[in-house]
C-alpha cells in the first residue's frame, strides 16, 4: 500500500482506469444533458413563438426550419425535455453503479489482504495487539476507507463535470450574474482550509476510541461469567460509559462542525439566489433589458444545479478526513512486519521419526527483559515418548511454541531431522506437528466440526474413531444432537474436561508425526486420563510425543523425562535414573505422594 491516502487513490484509479473512465464518461454525459436541459427550455420558450423562431439564429432557426410548424408545439418540446431528462437519469444510475462497484471490489480485496496478513502474523504480534482493535480496523476503518473510494471519488468528478459546463453556460447568458453565482464555490475551500486539520485529528481520535471500545466489549463479553461471578457489573459499566462519553463528545464536536458547514453553505446559496432574483427584478422594473424572461428562467435553473454539487462536496470533505485517519490506521497495520518468515529454499517434508535438537537456544518474549529459555542444549530422539515437567513459568510451554514456530528463533539453534527449522516451510512444519494446549480454543460450531476442523472433508466415521481414542464418544452420545450439538462460543456449553478431549480428538485426527501435548489432562479425572493415555501410546507408537504434565503416574511411563527450571533443563533421564539422583524430580514425586496419602481417608 502507498504511504498516503491520495497516492493510494491514484494507484487504484490507474488500476481501475478503464472502469473509472467509462464511469466518468457516463457522468459527463449525464451532467452535460442536465446543463443542456435549461438551455433547451430557453430555446423552447423562444421557439414557441413562430415569428421569434423564424427571425432568430442558431438553434431556434434550425429547429424552425427542421420542424416547421411543429417547432412551436409545446407538446413536442415537452417530449424533448422528458426524453433528455430520462437519458440523463439513466446515465446517472449507471455512473453510480460503476463507482460503487469499484469501491466494493477494492474493499473486498483489502479485507482479504488484511485477513491474510493477520493470519500470517506470529503469536508475538497478537501478544501486542488486542483482538478488539484489530476487528475495529477490519470493520470500521475499512468501511471509512471504502467511503472515500465510493462517494469520495464519485462526487468530486460529479462536481467538476457539472459545475464547469454550468458556469460556461451561465457565462454565455450573463457574465456579471455568473460571477455572483460562484460565491459559494469560492467560500468552500476557505472553510475547508480552516477546519481540515482539526477535523482530521478529531476523526483519528474517534477511530482510536472506537478501537478501544471494541476491545473492551470483546474482552468483557467473552469474560461475562468472570464479570458476574466477581459482581463487578457496575464498575465495568462505568468504565464502558467513560469510553462512550469520550466517543460521544468527539462525535458531537465533529457533527457540530459538519452541522455548521451545511447551514452555512445553504444560507450562502439562498442569499445568492435571492440576490439574483432581486437584481433581475430591479432591472426589469427599470427596463434595463439585461435578461429576457426565457434567459432568466434558464439561468436560475442552471444556477440551482450548481448548488447541489457544492453542498455535496461539502458532505464529502469530512469523509476524506475520516478516511484519511482510517487509512493511517490500516497502513500502520499493513506495515507491521511478519516476524516468522519463510526462506526461498525449503524442505518438502519432515521425515517421520526425526530427532529434535536444541543447540544453545536462548529466547525471550518481545519487550521482556529476562529470557524465558537460557542456553538450552539437548536432543530428543525420534519416535520417543518424552515427559516434560517443572515449576510454573519455567519455559515448558515456550519450548512447544518455538517448535511450532509461533515465535521466531535464531537460525542454528533448533533442528528437526538434522535440518534447521528455518529450512522447512511453515505449512510443512505445521502439517507435521500437532499441538494440544491446556486451554484449547473451540469454535462456535458443532462437536463434529470442532473435531474435524484440521481436515477439509473428514468422514463421520473418522471423527467418531478419534473421539473414542479421546474417551469422548460415549459422552457425545448423551448430548441432545450428539455430534451435531453446537458447543457455543469457545465451547461454553462444555466442561473443561470435555473441551480438552475434543482438542485431543482434533489433533489425533490430523495424524501428525510429532505431537506436542501441553498439560492436556489437567481437567480430566485419573481414570479417564489413564484410558486416553493408553489409547495414545497404542495408536501412535513410532511417533515423537512430548507431554507437559505434573502427574507422576504419567511421568513414570515416559521413555524420558525433562525437568525444566528457570528456562534451563536441570534434570534429564528416565524415571528410575532421576529417582536415583534424589534431585528436584524425586522431590516432586515425594511431594505428590504425600498429597496423595493426605487425601486418602
Amino acid at each position: 500500500m502507498e504511504s498516503g491516502l491520495y497516492s493510494n487513490l491514484l494507484a487504484i484509479a490507474w488500476r481501475y482506469r478503464r472502469r473509472l473512465a467509462v464511469a466518468t464518461l457516463m457522468v459527463g454525459i449525464s451532467n452535460g444533458l442536465m446543463v443542456f436541459l435549461p438551455l433547451l427550455l430557453r430555446q423552447a420558450v423562444l421557439s414557441t413563438n413562430l415569428k421569434t423562431a423564424m427571425e432568430g439564429e442558431g438553434v431556434p432557426r434550425f429547429l424552425a426550419d427542421s420542424l416547421g410548424i411543429y417547432s412551436t408545439s409545446v407538446g413536442v418540446w415537452v417530449l424533448f425535455l422528458m426524453v433528455i431528462a430520462m437519458v440523463s437519469a439513466y446515465f446517472m444510475f449507471r455512473m453510480r453503479l460503476a463507482f460503487v462497484s469499484v469501491s466494493r471490489d477494492v474493499e473486498q480485496e483489502l479485507r482479504s489482504q488484511l485477513f491474510a496478513r493477520l493470519q500470517a502474523q506470529s503469536r508475538a504480534f497478537f501478544d501486542r495487539h488486542s483482538v478488539g482493535d484489530l476487528m475495529s480496523v477490519l470493520t470500521n476503518d475499512v468501511s471509512a476507507y471504502r467511503d472515500v473510494l465510493g462517494p469520495g471519488v464519485m462526487y468530486p468528478i460529479f462536481f467538476m463535470t457539472l459545475v464547469v459546463p454550468a458556469l460556461m453556460a451561465l457565462y454565455s447568458i450573463s457574465p456579471p450574474m455568473m460571477m455572483l453565482s460562484t460565491l459559494p464555490i469560492i467560500m468552500l475551500p476557505l472553510f475547508v482550509l480552516i477546519t481540515s486539520k482539526k477535523v482530521y485529528r478529531r476523526s483519528k481520535e474517534i477511530q482510536d476510541i472506537l478501537g478501544e471500545m471494541s476491545t473492551f466489549s470483546q474482552e468483557h463479553f467473552a469474560a461475562a461469567r468472570v464479570v458476574k461471578s466477581n459482581a463487578v457489573e457496575e464498575a465495568t459499566l462505568r468504565q464502558f460509559n467513560k469510553l462512550g462519553s469520550r466517543y460521544y463528545r468527539d462525535n458531537i464536536w465533529l457533527a457540530a462542525v459538519r452541522g455548521l458547514f451545511f447551514p452555512f453553505l445553504t444560507l450562502l446559496t439562498r442569499v445568492v439566489t435571492i440576490s439574483l432574483v432581486l437584481f433581475v427584478g430591479y432591472s426589469m422594473v427599470h427596463s434595463w433589458n439585461i435578461l429576457s424572461g426565457a434567459d432568466f428562467v434558464s439561468f436560475m435553473w442552471i444556477q440551482s444545479n450548481i448548488f447541489g454539487p457544492v453542498l455535496m462536496l461539502g458532505w464529502v470533505l469530512p469523509i476524506y478526513q475520516r478516511g484519511s485517519a482510517a487509512y493511517a490506521r490500516i497502513l500502520k497495520l499493513c506495515q507491521k512486519p511478519v516476524e516468522v518468515t519463510e526462506e526461498p529454499k525449503e524442505i518438502a517434508e519432515v521425515v517421520a521419526g526425526a530427532d529434535i535438537t536444541f543447540r544453545h537456544l536462548t529466547f525471550h518474549y518481545p519487550q521482556a527483559s529476562m529470557p524465558v529459555l537460557q542456553d538450552v542444549t539437548l536432543t530428543i530422539q525420534g519416535a520417543s515418548f518424552v515427559g516434560i515437567t517443572g515449576p510454573v513459568g519455567s519455559g515448558k510451554t515456550t519450548l512447544f511454541r518455538l517448535l511450532n514456530r509461533e515465535y521466531e528463533v535464531p537460525r542454528g539453534t533448533l533442528f528437526i531431522g538434522g535440518k534447521d527449522i528455518h529450512d522447512y516451510s511453515l505449512e510443512t512444519l505445521r502439517r507435521s506437528i500437532g499441538v494440544v494446549e491446556q486451554a484449547p480454543f473451540l469454535f462456535s460450531k458443532t462437536v463434529a466440526e470442532n473435531v474435524g476442523i484440521g481436515q477439509e472433508y473428514p468422514s463421520i466415521e473418522e471423527v467418531e474413531e478419534m473421539s473414542r481414542l479421546a474417551d469422548l464418544h460415549d459422552t457425545i452420545l448423551t448430548f441432545p444432537m450428539q455430534y451435531d450439538t453446537i458447543v457455543g462460543e469457545r465451547g461454553v456449553r462444555l466442561s473443561g474436561g470435555q473441551k480438552q478431549r475434543i482438542a485431543i480428538a482434533r489433533t489425533l485426527l490430523v495424524d501428525r508425526s510429532i505431537l506436542l501435548l501441553d498439560d492436556i489432562f489437567s481437567a480430566i479425572d485419573a481414570e479417564t486420563e489413564r484410558r486416553i493415555f493408553e489409547h495414545i501410546r497404542e495408536s501412535y507408537a513410532g511417533k515423537t510425543i512430548l507431554l507437559i504434565t505434573h502427574r507422576t503416574a504419567l511421568l513414570q511411563q515416559m521413555d524420558r523425562i525433562l525437568y525444566i527450571s528457570n528456562g534451563s533443563v536441570v534434570e534429564d533421564g528416565t524415571h528410575e535414573e532421576l529417582m536415583t539422583r534424589q534431585g528436584r524430580y524425586a522431590a516432586l514425586m515425594e511431594l505428590q505422594s504425600l498429597h496423595l496419602m493426605e487425601s486418602v481417608p
